[in-house]
């Protein structure tokens, strides 16, 4: 077992619970490590100096490692006694690790108080989703468990009747029954017969229990309270005077307990009783004695801050530095804490370093996921700033935490940007977060100049993780405005990057990742914005994480794999419930709306999507307006009001063409493909053809073969309306080779329809029913029922008989033994299917299982036979 039972003082220090749940164990432990896992550990405990460099992946790998490895050896548990008080740099590292644990034999036992706000149990509960998390209440003890606790501390027996009244009055809690036992044990009455002693609170019973000690226990107590880990070394470095006999009295009354060179109150409450009791002075004195013989500066630090009577310049500059190590060491919770403490005693005439102060302290709190704390910390400090860089640092800062409008933020950034005056370093800073805001804005065209000017700018400023992002928002800024992605800068830029304290988002390596996935580059995007999650997980930017786990729910989605966009849309879910984010909400009601259009819930997608709509309308974000808009559009088109799908999008697409939009991937695509089947529909062939004509134009130079494909297939309908069959057929078999290049499930099967319906209308009947069977599988696999009812319906047309496999095989599975026992491979199978591997596999077992074979060369039989059986059958299509 590993423990840590964390007292009120450890909340404030870096990883005093993993110096806990460490102390103790051998160095083997960590010697099979990484290197740079094994230093992210050592600088964490205080072993050795932090790697400024060092990836910020490091140190919560390297204690899944540790508890993998002791598990190893036997079951593993893990104790943590009064959760409410872990450390918040413990407990984000433990939620990581914790929420890794499924298949080894590690336990865990969590203690906490009801009302807590500690941050393990919440991660906890959302990492397992209740499956494996057990939470027990603790009742008040009975009347029986009264009765024997009391036994064991009193020399002479109570009646019953003083047992009821202890159990009622103390309401079944353990300390307050012990409480009153103990004051009838100092009364000289006879217990049995003497009036009850009922405290007026639990807090009263405490004090009155610690009254009763020796007045010169009062100093020591107080030290063991004050301290973190206080030891008899500790206590004799405080006070000169102090000997271990004088806490016989303390420890025969059960206040404290000494193991070894290690002293601590027996409960929690003894601690913070007599620390709030004694004299503040007093308390403040201890508290800088403290300081100066404690060796690790961050508690030097805390002790310093707490000591303090009045601002002084050198403590200032000693918890300022006490927090820069903190942050060096991976916990950005602990340093804003230690800023904002060294803001406070920053004396009057420094007051410069005492606003830049609680800037720092603000980043922070972002950085950490407490946007509610940056926000409070920035909006109180602008009123008290001058014009002049300093400002402009704050109104920079407060930016990036209003994320619940937009527009808000592009103010700030624009008056901050007229404040920085000549700053090279801000200057680029605040370019490349207005150059990247404007995005979501819908203004396209000014990101590059501003995105070229941060680069000159950080290149002027010599600053290379400056440079890095500002590589990175160049490319950005290109790629939006159809420029393609800017691999030279992002190469560029990846290489400087190192350990930039930026959202990962903002870094090269993930504007790659990102602009992978907006390319529909599935196949490489995906392994990339898995490490992008990864790296903003164990980062602790909880806002990243959601918005980057809601990508890679679409990336899934958009690919076919329907258990992994689950998967991802459940935990995005969870963290913007914890954040309470407005704008990652509408982001997630905009996935749900375009999920529930591609599987034909045509009223929930309406739903999802005008509550998307409203929302984003609130926070000025024009760009996923246009998301909500194309899927009402969709709605409408599919509802048989397509004149009302094209009003929706024209204004739309036409509005962000004339800001300069010129990427094309599938976030972008219906703007074009939704509002030409509206025409087409509508009979306005002419106007579909100059849509048509501007899309092909633009899929054409994007080099995106989804985009490419999808302008192939609207040129086929179109076709197809005005009677030229043949080249409307040509044109979706072109959609179709091309979209073999970056297969994306949704429009793939939509193309085999179209194909399929084209086919049939050329009497073609045997290659329409194929298609449209191919087609039927895929909708059945992403469970698209309306499109699936519609391939049905158009397969019924045919006038074909389906030769059946089995009346139980579905058409997806039916396909998938056919293709097999032709001979293909489950991997040729997948691409000719459009299909996963693992879709494939789980098709054929269930094929073999109904039709009641174990091999390929059964299921060949068994095929032949049926088909053999099909043809001999009248109508039979074989």
């Amino acid at each position: 077992m590993i423990a840590t039972a964390p007292s009120e003082p450890d909340r404030g220090l870096a990883f005093a619970a993993l110096g806990d749940l460490f102390d103790g164990l051998p160095e083997t432990v960590l010697a099979g490590l990484p290197e740079p896992q094994r230093r992210a550990v050592l600088a964490a405990l205080f072993v050795a100096n932090a790697d400024p460099s060092a990836d910020s992946q490091a140190l919560p790998r390297a204690v899944l490692g540790v508890l993998r490895g002791l598990a190893a050896g036997g079951p593993l548990l893990v104790a943590i006694d009064d959760e409410q008080w872990l450390d918040r740099a413990s407990a984000r590292v433990l939620a990581f690790v914790l929420c890794r644990v499924r298949e080894e034999r590690i336990g865990v036992l969590l203690s906490r108080r009801a009302d807590s706000d500690g941050g393990l149990w919440p991660a906890l509960e959302r990492g397992f989703g209740g499956a494996g998390v057990r939470a027990l209440v603790l009742e008040p003890l009975s009347i029986s468990a009264v009765q024997r606790l009391i036994a064991a501390r009193l020399q002479h027996p109570i009646s019953r009747s003083l047992l009821h009244r202890i159990h009622e009055a103390s309401g079944g809690n353990p300390l307050y029954a012990l409480a009153i036992a103990g004051e009838l044990e100092t009364r000289a009455s006879d217990p049995v017969a003497g009036e009850l002693p009922i405290p007026r609170s639990l807090t009263d019973a405490v004090a009155k229990r610690l009254q009763r000690l020796d007045p010169r226990d009062a100093d020591p107590l107080l030290v063991i309270a004050a301290a973190s880990r206080p030891t008899i070394a500790l206590l004799q470095s405080v006070l000169p005077d102090f000997v271990l006999s004088d806490l016989d009295g303390a420890e025969r009354a059960g206040v404290v307990e000494v193991a070894g060179e290690g002293v601590a109150f027996t409960h929690p409450l003894l601690a913070a009783t007599h620390y709030s009791n004694a004299p503040p002075a007093r308390r403040r004195e201890l508290h800088r004695l403290l300081a100066e013989v404690l060796e690790d500066e961050e508690q030097r630090a805390y002790h310093s801050a707490r000591g303090a009577e009045a601002p002084h310049h050198e403590i200032a500059v000693r918890i300022e530095l006490a927090a820069q190590a903190a942050v060096l060491r991976g916990a950005p919770e602990a340093g804003a804490e230690l800023l904002e403490q060294a803001s406070r005693l920053t004396p009057a005439d420094a007051v410069e370093a005492g606003r830049s102060r609680i800037i720092a302290a603000a980043e922070l709190r972002q950085a950490g996921g407490d946007a509610t704390r940056a926000r409070e910390l920035l909006e109180a400090l602008l009123p008290q700033l001058p014009h002049g860089p300093t400002r402009a640092r704050a109104l920079h800062a407060l930016a990036t935490v209003r994320t619940d409008d937009n527009r808000a933020s592009e103010a700030l950034l624009g008056e901050a940007l007229a404040e920085a005056g000549d700053h090279d370093r801000l200057r680029a800073q605040i370019q490349a977060e207005l150059a990247g805001l404007l995005s979501v804005r819908a203004k396209f065209a000014p990101m590059i100049p501003l995105a070229t000017a941060a680069v000159e700018a950080a290149e002027r400023a010599n600053d290379a993780g400056l440079l890095a992002v500002a590589l990175a928002t160049y490319a950005f800024a290109h790629f939006i405005c159809g420029h393609g992605i800017e691999l030279e800068a992002l190469r560029r830029g990846i290489e400087l990057e190192g350990s930039v304290p930026a959202s990962v988002t903002g870094l090269p390596s993930g504007m790659l990742a990102r602009s992978l996935y907006w390319s529909d580059d599935y196949e490489a995007a995906r392994p990339a914005m898995e490490q992008v999650v990864l790296r903003a997980r164990e980062r602790g930017e909880v806002y990243t994480t959601g918005s980057l786990l809601f990508e890679l729910g679409l990336l899934e989605w958009y690919a076919g794999n329907r258990d992994a966009a689950e998967r991802h849309q459940l935990e995005s879910e969870a963290l913007v419930r914890e954040q309470g984010d407005h704008e990652l909400d509408l982001w997630l009601m905009w996935g749900e709306s375009l999920r529930a259009v591609g599987r034909g819930e045509l009223d929930c997608a309406r739903v999802a999507a005008v509550q998307a709509a409203a929302m984003a309308e609130l926070t000025a974000n024009p760009l996923i307006e246009s998301g909500p808009a194309t899927v009402l559009a969709s709605v409408e088109l599919w509802s048989g009001r397509s004149a009302a799908a094209h009003e929706l999008l024209s204004p739309v697409r036409e509005s962000f063409l004339s800001s300069g939009l010129g990427f094309m991937g599938s976030l972008s695509l219906a703007l074009w493909s939704v509002d030409i089947e509206a025409l087409v529909a509508c009979g306005r062939l002419e106007e579909a053809q100059v849509v048509v004509d501007d899309l092909l134009h633009r899929a054409r130079g994007s080099g995106n073969p989804n985009a490419i494909a999808i302008a192939e297939r609207c040129r086929g309908l179109l076709l197809g309306a005005r009677g030229e069959i043949a080249a409307g057929i040509e044109a979706m078999e072109t959609a179709l080779t091309v979209h073999a290049r970056r297969p994306l499930a949704p429009e793939t099967a939509r193309t085999l329809l179209e194909l399929g319906v084209l086919q049939r209308r050329a009497k073609q009947k045997t290659a329409a029913k194929q298609s449209l069977e191919r087609a039927l599988a895929m909708f059945e696999e992403m469970g698209a029922r309306m499109w699936e009812e519609r391939a049905r319906d158009e397969i019924g047309r045919i006038g074909l008989r389906r030769a059946a496999v089995s009346a139980g095989l579905t058409p997806a599975q039916q396909r998938v033994a056919e293709l097999v026992a032709s001979g293909m491979s489950n991997r040729e199978v997948a691409s000719t299917l459009y299909m996963s591997v693992r879709s494939v596999e789980s098709h054929l077992t269930k094929a073999y299982r109904e039709l009641g074979v174990k091999s390929r060369s059964q299921l060949v039989a068994a095929m032949s036979a049926e088909r053999a059986a099909a043809g001999n059958r009248p109508g039979g299509d074989v």
